[in-house]
């Protein structure tokens, strides 16, 4: 069907009021109108609760009105409650479609509302959800029989008023611009019409040094703090949503701006949700909030790529297939790895599992806490690590998390949770932070100054296995250093060389190179001696613990902790393990494939002879020898040397983003051939980013 076809079409299919607006209004309305009722019940047993309660004056006696609340804000179930009567007024299906009596109930609980200024202490609600709902009511009664009255609906277009778009950035400008959207198909206002969608699609952009799609594809709001999910999936499901909308019409967003969405939803976001479960890592002050893991509600998005990038029709199927748990968790993919210079966050993907880790920098902001919400995610950029083979690992954990041992930190071990004090996020101490990527193998490593604790840490990804190594670990604290593995869900038995562990809750021991303990499909093998404890007991909290404007109920689990201990004012510790996500016994023979060639405060470096691969973390100029290689560099940098048929290929980055190349000298032991290269480093808005050469 062409285009103008269409145009001639759509409008036939449109109720009477649709039918007399002008194009595009009544396509694009229509639009709107459809995916609402989309996700509306025409049949959801609540409704007769909401009539059958809702007084005379349009108010609903179990909702506080007067409440002003940061989060959960109370009033908000009042519009909720409109908009799921106004579904079932105008939806053909409905048994009450075009009910008299339910109308006059819709114009009472709107006038209720047009006739009060409710507002919550938090500027989102006031400036950015209740405007949106309206919208949404009065757009969908537009289909009815019977209308708004004007002088209603004008008054609630004026409450539709609030926020300027113009003074936002990323997110939080497209969420308000969707209200001035609605208010330009609610007025037939086409100059509103144009500015809303002008700053609707703005973040659609990379930037550098603000709030927004970065550079490297990571997505940053609240300063540059980490925000893939959140945020940025606001900025995905709105913008995906309103690009839906305005499809085939002159207000198309732009073939540019389109595939630069498409690819942060394509590379960036839909990577990182295996089984159905996003990685907690990019969830920011969200992962105190129930179920915000699962991301099944994604598929709506997802449905209307299908309508926007057509093209890609089967890898669109694919993905909704994945969200919508029709799909297995262990689904084929291609391997993949990434680290995000801007966001100070890796990502390691195999079919088999998906291990991320979260640092941060002097660059980044630390995790936030605000509004009452992650009140102890005082650690949660410390090398954070999202280890899932299945994808629900750590659904739900956190109301009842040690939150001094998250996965991956290295921490205090104190006798209570210690709260974040800090609102908001602030910019971390260090400078050094970063990793090396060839875009199937890399290396990440941060030195941590934080919480009187001081820790080179480094993690080395490659096919089966992660090894991460601790070095300088040092403290003034009275209490205890630890460095956690993993803390998750227990899901069947534990197995401590392969042995199911006794019937104990607790076990502490010193382990030897070569140990292994298994969980869930995850085995973690100790590189070196190590002090250990293991936990596998139930553990006891509540969301209201983590997030003020959630449940006080109390929650019960049984949780799998493990965990290194350093003991007291630790000076220059270390650690070394290696995480074989998939597998309950790591191979004899793949283990043997890797070697850890020095874990010190100067060099960090593993070596992976099956993948005649180097990866090594200069933490300052130095020196690092090998059985077959000896390489010298003039700068710390994090650098992957790959044995090549006819030389090497280097991957190099600078974790301090502050120089411009850096000497790397190769010398083979066996030849006695050195040969010297400069490498140029990216600069700019890709400063961090990995830079390759060759040696022949």
């Amino acid at each position: 069907m062409n285009r103008l076809l269409l145009i001639l079409i759509m409008p036939l299919l449109c109720v009477q009021s649709f039918a007399q607006a002008d194009f595009p209004f009544g396509t694009i309305s229509r639009r709107v109108v459809d995916d609402e009722l989309a996700q509306l019940s025409t049949k959801d047993h609540l409704l007769k609760t909401y009539r059958s309660t809702l007084g005379k004056d349009g108010a609903w006696p179990d909702i506080d009105y007067t409440d002003r609340a940061v989060t959960e804000w109370k009033p908000t179930a009042h519009l909720d409650r409109v908009r799921q009567l106004i579904g079932a007024y105008v939806h053909e299906d409905s048994p009450l479609y075009q009910n008299r009596a339910l109308y006059t109930q819709i114009i009472s609980a709107l006038n209720y509302w047009a006739q009060h200024n409710f507002t919550s202490t938090n500027w989102w609600h006031n400036e950015i959800a209740t405007p949106k709902a309206i919208g949404v009511a009065l757009i969908l009664m537009k289909t009815g029989k019977e209308q708004v009255p004007k002088q209603l609906e004008d008054a609630l277009v004026l409450k539709m008023t609030k926020g300027d778009p113009y003074k936002m950035t990323g997110a939080n400008k497209s969420d308000i611009a969707i209200h001035y959207f609605y208010r330009a198909l609610i007025t037939q206002d086409k100059h509103l019409l144009t500015s809303s969608l002008e700053q609707l699609f703005y973040p659609v952009q990379l930037v550098d040094g603000k709030e927004g799609l970065q550079y490297d594809f990571s997505y940053l709001q609240h300063g540059p703090q980490l925000y893939i999910a959140g945020y940025g999936e606001e900025f995905l499901k709105g913008i995906s949503t309103i690009m839906y909308y305005v499809r085939d019409t002159p207000y198309a967003i732009s073939e540019e701006k389109k595939q630069l969405f498409i690819r942060f939803l394509k590379e960036s976001y839909l990577p990182i949700i295996r089984g159905g479960y996003i990685d907690f890592n990019v969830q920011g002050r969200g992962i105190s909030r129930p179920n915000i893991l699962k991301k099944n509600a994604g598929v709506t998005m997802l449905q209307h790529m299908l309508a926007i990038d057509p093209q890609q029709r089967q890898m669109w199927m694919h993905e909704i297939a994945k969200l919508d748990s029709t799909s297995p968790y262990d689904t084929p993919r291609s391997p993949l790895h990434r680290h995000y210079w801007k966001g100070d966050y890796s990502t390691h993907i195999r079919e088999g599992y998906q291990v991320n880790v979260r640092i941060a920098s002097a660059r980044t902001n630390r995790s936030e806490s605000g509004n009452g919400e992650n009140i102890y995610g005082k650690y949660m950029t410390d090398g954070v690590t999202n280890i899932q083979v299945f994808g629900p690992e750590y659904m739900n954990i956190m109301p009842i998390w040690e939150w001094d041992k998250i996965p991956g930190t290295t921490t205090q071990d104190r006798t209570a949770d210690p709260v974040l004090t800090a609102q908001w996020g602030e910019l971390a101490s260090n400078q050094f932070a970063g990793g090396v990527s060839d875009g199937q193998y890399g290396c990440t490593a941060m030195v941590l100054d934080y919480d009187s604790i001081k820790a080179h840490k480094a993690w080395f990804f490659f096919d089966k296995q992660v090894v991460c190594l601790g070095a300088g670990i040092t403290s003034n604290s009275n209490a205890p250093v630890v460095t956690t593995l993993n803390q998750t869900w227990k899901k069947g038995k534990v197995k401590w060389g392969g042995k199911a562990m006794p019937a104990v809750d607790s076990l502490e021991r010193t382990v030897n190179p070569g140990e292994y303990v298994s969980h869930n499909q995850v085995a973690y093998l100790f590189n070196d001696r190590a002090g250990v404890t293991l936990t596998n007991k139930k553990q006891t909290g509540s969301w209201y613990h983590i997030n003020r404007s959630r449940s006080k109920e109390s929650i019960t689990g049984m949780v799998f902790k493990l965990w290194i201990n350093h003991g007291v004012r630790p000076v220059d510790a270390t650690y070394a393990y290696s995480l074989y996500p998939g597998t309950e016994s790591p191979n004899k023979l793949e283990a043997e494939k890797v070697r850890i060639i020095t874990n010190t405060k100067a060099v960090q470096a593993v070596e992976h002879r099956g993948l005649d691969c180097i990866q090594a973390v200069f933490y300052q100029a130095g020196q690092l020898e090998t059985d077959q290689l000896f390489v010298e560099v003039d700068q710390p940098i994090i650098l992957q040397i790959n044995k090549e048929a006819s030389g090497y290929t280097l991957c190099v980055a600078d974790p301090n983003q502050q120089i411009d190349a850096v000497r790397v000298n190769v010398r083979d032991k066996r030849s006695g051939q050195s040969k010297e290269v400069r490498i140029a480093l990216p600069q700019g808005a890709y400063r961090g980013a990995t830079a390759k050469s060759a040696i022949r």
